[in-house]
């Protein structure tokens, strides 16, 4: 048996529920149910008996836990101190980033960051999603934060979401569309679509919302700058969708936002990872504190 594995037991145990037990370990459900799994397979056992009101402990559980905890839980205040003790020693991490996130999250975030923890230096490597991706797949201390749509999540690499944002269509204020309340994909069908490059996850979304309504939009023009997009936007030569984003409209002022009538067509912002447990201490500090910062 993996130690680790022991752990997620443990912390199973103690929340009496695998969706908090996973949050706790910032895994996915998926992955600690598979963990567990993987234990009771090798014990030849069952571990929890599995109710619609919760877990409980087989007897076979309530021995391995009552073996376990107790060096678990020397292992994990060793653990603690010896992290405490390296804590403050300079470190510089690095993190793949994909444009534009902290446009979103708020730049003082990275500020804050830095100003609580002054022993870590930050390398942010802005690259597009796919690159991002493929950054994170080439190590296990690598980690990546990327918008990406929501229904994608888990399809490659472990994730722990930040913020989902609804996306908008960004719309020239003289297109008749700017006067509509709301907007789906079926109005769309004649608009140039002006979209972020092939590196990006940007054109699945409008590729899956717009093949149900008969159509693959063509772009007319594609770009990894946003800004150029919005200039485009602007004065009238295509549409565009994107999170809302207040500091556009007093950059751009001909462009009107218009939200869709569908509540799916969402963004989510979200660390990715290949294993928490292998990221190194300020990547998981970074972490939590994006987490518990963001609103």
């Amino acid at each position: 048996m993996e130690f680790k594995h022991i752990e997620y037991f443990i912390e199973t145990c103690r929340h009496k529920s695998i969706s908090q037990a996973a949050e706790s370990l910032f895994i996915s459900q998926q992955a600690l149910s598979r963990c567990i799994a993987n234990v009771e397979a090798e014990l030849g056992c069952t571990l929890f008996s599995r109710t619609v009101k919760g877990i409980s402990l087989t007897e076979e559980g309530k021995y391995l836990y009552e073996r376990f905890y107790p060096l678990v839980i020397q292992f994990q205040d060793t653990r603690n101190q010896t992290i405490s003790y390296f804590d403050n020693k300079p470190k510089t991490f690095s993190f793949a980033c994909a444009p534009l996130i902290f446009g979103v999250l708020g730049p003082e975030l990275l500020l804050s960051f830095r100003e609580k923890y002054p022993q870590i230096s930050l390398d942010m490597i802005e690259l597009s999603d796919s690159d991002c991706d493929a950054y994170v797949e080439a190590d296990p201390r690598h980690l990546g934060l990327l918008a990406i749509p929501e229904n994608r999540h888990g399809e490659r690499l472990d994730y722990i979401p930040v913020k989902t944002l609804p996306l908008y269509l960004y719309v020239h204020k003289d297109n008749p569309l700017a006067k509509q309340e709301v907007v789906n994909f079926g109005m769309l069908k004649h608009e140039a679509f002006l979209m972020l490059d092939k590196k990006s996850y940007y054109r699945k979304v409008i590729y899956s919302h717009s093949i149900p309504y008969g159509y693959r939009p063509t772009p007319a023009f594609e770009s990894s700058d946003v800004n150029h997009i919005c200039h485009l936007v602007n004065t009238g030569k295509g549409i565009f969708l994107a999170t809302k984003n207040p500091a556009v409209n007093i950059l751009f002022r001909n462009i009107v936002m218009v939200p869709f009538d569908d509540d799916t067509l969402t963004y989510s912002i979200a660390f990715t990872f290949q294993d928490y447990e292998k990221l190194e201490a300020p990547a998981r500090k970074f972490m939590e504190y994006i987490l518990e910062n963001t609103k």
